[in-house]
């Protein structure tokens, strides 16, 4: 988890001392300092058939945030989707896609033009492949669950079906 966070803090240090921002730096050693520009736990997106994969053929809700690398307001959504992997797992799929990198490059035009991302971060929930509820600039939660809610298994649920396949 450092080596990540540094290296996250070094893109966002070395894009601001060439772009002469001290904004920047700063944002590079609060990036530094919360563990990075990407939460540890998410499912991490690379291409468009990781997307393919994980998103559009996944059998459960997909929750993914759409981040710049070294982008300041996205670090606080880290720990938040980082959370939600836990009081989530088996029942959804919390997942990361970079679609511009620090130096403004773009991994996947397609992906972010097809889901109009212009805003960071922007996190989007995917039933069945196909958009359900759409945040942008926003950290709450508690918006998170309720909308995860109307779309998974209750744990309880989950974990009484479980035990009754030991059974059968």
């Amino acid at each position: 988890m450092a080596s990540k966070a540094i290296s996250c803090a070094w893109a966002v240090d070395i894009e601001a001392i060439s772009l002469g921002r001290p904004v920047l730096v700063a944002c590079a050693v609060l990036a530094m300092l919360v563990g990075g520009c990407a939460g540890g736990k998410v499912t991490r997106i690379a291409n468009e058939a990781a997307f393919q994969k994980i998103v559009v053929n996944s059998d459960k809700p997909v929750l993914v945030d759409f981040y710049k690398g070294g982008c300041a307001t996205c670090i606080p959504l880290d720990s938040i989707m980082d959370q939600l992997v836990d009081e989530y797992r088996g029942r959804a799929v919390v997942a990361k896609f970079e679609t511009m990198t620090a130096f403004f490059g773009v991994p996947s035009q397609e992906i972010k033009h097809r889901h109009d991302i212009v805003f960071y971060p922007t996190a989007i929930l995917f039933v069945s492949g196909r958009e359900k509820k759409r945040w942008i600039i926003r950290y709450s939660i508690d918006s998170y669950r309720k909308a995860l809610d109307q779309h998974v298994q209750p744990a309880d649920m989950q974990t009484a079906e479980a035990g009754d396949e030991f059974f059968r």
